[in-house]
């Protein structure tokens, strides 16, 4: 006889002894369910242990074994009607009392924790399975938010049984985490990898590791970013494309080294209070034109704010200082931007931010023609839009707005700036940027290089693509490539540029 026609003789035979009760007694359903039951065949037990339970509705072992089996398949409400008669029923099965706490534990809301509550003190009266007990009990304490109180049950259940040390240093890093101390989490979850690196347990402590890890990143106070980068410039004295202002200019291309720090401060605040700091450095040292065009720059921003849960309101300032080499260091700029930002989550993964407020800008620098004079008084404003519409990446699209009332009348305009930046993850390491602008600028007066009915318009693209690849932990490989075009209708401000930039990103 072939396998194939055993089989199915096999089927016929127990689907018979199934619906024939003169096949087997009353017995024989409990029996089978529970061989179903040890075979891991859940929802075949379940089947026969309920005609058990009906056959014998007195029988506490019915009972018992259809509880764990309606626990094996989720339907918890069942599992505890059925767990409650096999505490119940004579003779009374001990085991099935810590089985009945666990499956209330797991089905929501208050009504079932109170009730497993109930059983538990029995447990612990009776000292049924001490150390089952005194996990269940952590359990529970945990579910209510008493972490400190739970931990302490953990740490009996493992002093009571070696075997539940993996389990209970598991429970007690959770606690940890909900009482925000993830460095006691984090050695916790590290015990549980320790004990048995193979366990399935051991590859969710890691995972709780990473998420740890970059938590805690995330949460220390100073952040640190240094970053060295080698650059191409195709035009560092942004010599112009027509021939009127170009023809005397040569070897406007130069090898750039660039250096840069960012160290942010963001303490952490009990109640809605919000602070957070910033301190910046750049230095542009080029190959040629170096006593014209290095320069250094130093910036600091301060934003003391307060939170209203889904939003937040800062004081924001900031300044930035250039220094010049001519060919000695001399100071060419400040900037100054101050006034309220406001950041509202709109939606899941949305964020909105919005500012308006003062700028204020000096160039020192000798004039010869006060119509020159690029010192400004104005408003500066902008809102930006902020998506993370999957893990490591976003979509950010920006529009700003700023008035420019300069004290030389050549340089009185409005600008408009709107920029798309996206960041997408094409692996676990490495990132695609991209980002886009335009910029226009429309200047109120008239220009000596113009018709007396023209005023200066300048219109200028930006558009980047960069690669970023974190071969080392915190340290990224950095490659951009960005390409400007300014078109304006006074020659000497038309010109294109190309950056090519390749460095090293350290973040601490």
């Amino acid at each position: 006889m072939n396998t194939k026609a055993f089989g199915c003789i096999f089927c016929l035979l127990i689907a018979a002894m199934a619906f024939c009760p003169c096949a087997y007694g009353k017995r024989d359903f409990l029996r089978q369910g529970i061989e179903q039951y040890r075979q891991e065949n859940y929802e075949e037990a379940v089947e026969l242990l309920v005609r058990a339970r009906e056959a014998e509705p007195g029988s506490s072992s019915a009972a018992f074994f259809l509880g764990l089996a309606y626990k094996q398949v989720i339907d918890y409400g069942q599992a505890a009607k059925h767990l409650r008669d096999s505490v119940s029923l004579q003779p009374r099965i001990k085991e099935a009392l810590v089985e009945l706490v666990e499956v209330l534990y797991r089905m929501p809301g208050e009504e079932p924790l109170k009730e497993a509550d109930k059983w538990l003190r029995v447990a612990e009266r009776e000292d049924i399975f001490p150390a089952k007990t005194a996990f269940l009990r952590g359990l529970i304490l945990h579910k209510k938010g008493r972490n400190l109180e739970a931990i302490s049950s953990f740490e009996r259940a493992k002093a009571l049984d070696e075997s539940m040390t993996q389990a209970s240093d598991f429970q007690i890093a959770l606690c940890y985490i909900k009482e925000k101390d993830l460095e006691k989490a984090r050695a916790r979850f590290q015990s549980v990898v320790l004990f048995d690196p193979q366990s399935d347990l051991s590859g969710f402590a890691r995972r709780y590791q990473d998420m740890i890890d970059r938590q805690m990143e995330r949460e220390r106070p100073f952040h640190l970013t240094l970053g060295v980068f080698g650059q191409y410039d195709t035009n560092v004295v942004l010599k112009p494309l027509g021939p009127t202002f170009a023809s005397d200019i040569t070897e406007e291309e130069s090898y750039v080294t660039t250096t840069t720090l960012r160290a942010d401060y963001t303490p952490s605040i009990e109640g809605p209070w919000l602070f957070n700091g910033q301190y910046r450095f750049f230095g542009n040292f080029h190959d040629r034109h170096a006593t014209t065009h290095d320069a250094i720059g130093n910036g600091i921003s301060l934003a003391p704010g307060y939170s209203f849960e889904r939003s937040a309101l800062n004081l924001a300032v900031n300044y930035d200082h250039v220094l010049l080499r001519q060919p000695s260091y001399k100071a060419y700029a400040g900037y100054l931007r101050t006034g309220p930002l406001y950041r509202v989550l709109a939606a899941r993964d949305h964020l909105i931010e919005v500012f308006s407020g003062y700028m204020r800008n000096r160039y020192y620098r000798d004039l010869t023609d006060e119509r020159e004079d690029r010192d400004a008084d104005g408003i500066a404003a902008y809102v930006s839009w902020i998506w993370t519409f999957k893990k490591d990446a976003f979509l950010n699209l920006r529009y700003e707005f700023q008035d420019d009332d300069t004290e030389g009348l050549w340089w009185e305009n409005h600008g408009h700036h709107v920029s798309l930046n996206t960041t997408l993850p094409l692996t676990d390491k490495v990132d695609l940027q991209l980002s886009g602008g335009l910029i226009l600028q429309d200047y109120k007066n008239n220009h000596i290089l113009l018709s007396d009915l023209d005023s200066r318009d300048d219109t200028t693209y930006q558009g980047t693509v960069g690669l970023t690849w974190e071969f080392f932990k915190r340290t990224r490989l950095v490659a951009q490539y960005t390409k400007i075009r300014a078109d304006s209708n006074i020659e000497i401000y038309d010109y294109k540029r190309s950056l090519y930039s390749l460095g090293i990103e350290y973040r601490y």
